[in-house]
């Protein structure tokens, strides 16, 4: 398992879900466990489909997050959802199926992420008005995705595979000057916009870098015989949280200082946890398969990450 290529794309994650079958060996964990470096987790969504994505306003108040649903065939399985108030049940359905990887734009409610067209390509809309925008005027590259707006609303970062490697680009806001800047995944924006950090391949492991756009630089800041990956800043850009298997080869959420690279674990034990998201309220919110429902009942085993719900922790910070 630490000697593959451990980005947990979304559609990875599908592959397996024709093949899956009743465990008796598996494991039904009601919650992640956490760590004396957190408190107050607390579940956000619990529906019987796969919950990804976690992506939490900028003034704090609403989450936008992914969905599953296997009761529906091919890119139509994916949408993206929204909760109005956090803490309050319920969701409203965005868009249309075929959609994912939403991030915010703004607090206006503009919103950008992936739409399957003829194949992914990268979108604008709104939440309050019905209708997509297109960024640029064809497909950047064979599977767009993951794509953020700059902190100064001038840039966006996205992936999308060239010549079979998935990579890590920046282009204009409307689309134009498409650049290519590194292998890689799970691109983020820093807070002040001039460092971009995403996942890559280092040797038998993958490893989080930052590219400094100054310096056109990147630097590894993780290191071990171990995976890391899906980093985010804090909104001061002071800590990094990220998913790393060092705790007995299983997923579980970390944070890290940024200067002295300092890190400490938030959440332990036989769970997956994935995508987290440091949001403005100070909770970071993730995917785990703790305690996840699936519409056969089937137990999930605790590596696996076939059905997630999204949940927040707040870290305790130094």
């Amino acid at each position: 398992m630490k000697n593959s290529y451990r980005i947990l794309f979304l559609t990875l994650v599908i592959t397996s879900c024709s093949v899956l079958k009743k465990e008796v060996e598996g494991v039904k964990l009601s919650a992640p466990q956490v760590t004396s470096s957190a408190k107050e987790l607390v579940r956000i969504t619990s529906d019987i489909v796969a919950e990804f994505q976690p992506n939490l306003s900028p003034n704090g108040k609403k989450l936008l997050y992914a969905i599953r649903d296997d009761a529906k065939a091919g890119s139509k399985r994916f949408s993206i959802r929204l909760k109005n108030e956090i803490m309050t049940p319920g969701f409203t359905p965005l868009i249309s199926d075929g959609t994912d990887g939403a991030s915010w734009m703004n607090d206006k409610g503009d919103i950008i992420f992936t739409y399957w067209a003829s194949k992914p390509v990268i979108v604008t809309s709104n939440i309050e008005r019905l209708g997509i925008t297109y960024v640029g005027q064809n497909a950047f590259g064979d599977n767009d995705g993951y794509p953020k707006l700059s902190p100064n609303g001038k840039k966006i970062v996205l992936t999308t595979v060239l010549q079979g490697t998935n990579n890590i680009c920046l282009v204009n806001k409307d689309g134009s000057n498409f650049t290519v800047l590194s292998s890689g995944s799970s691109p983020v924006w820093s807070p002040d916009g001039e460092k971009i950090m995403y996942t890559k391949k280092s040797g038998d492991y993958t490893q989080l870098f930052v590219l400094d756009l100054n310096t056109y630089q990147s630097t590894q800041i993780t290191t071990g015989e171990y995976s890391s990956s899906y980093g985010s800043y804090s909104p001061d850009g002071k800590y990094i949280c990220f998913i790393s298997d060092k705790d007995d080869s299983y997923n579980h959420l970390f944070v890290m200082d940024s200067k002295t690279r300092g890190v400490s674990q938030l959440t332990s034990g036989n769970s997956t946890e994935i995508q987290p998201f440091w949001g403005v309220d100070g909770y970071i919110y993730f995917s785990s398969n703790a305690g996840a429902r699936t519409p056969d009942d089937t137990v999930i085993k605790p590596k696996q990450l076939l059905y997630a719900d999204i949940w927040r922790v707040k870290p305790l910070l130094n």
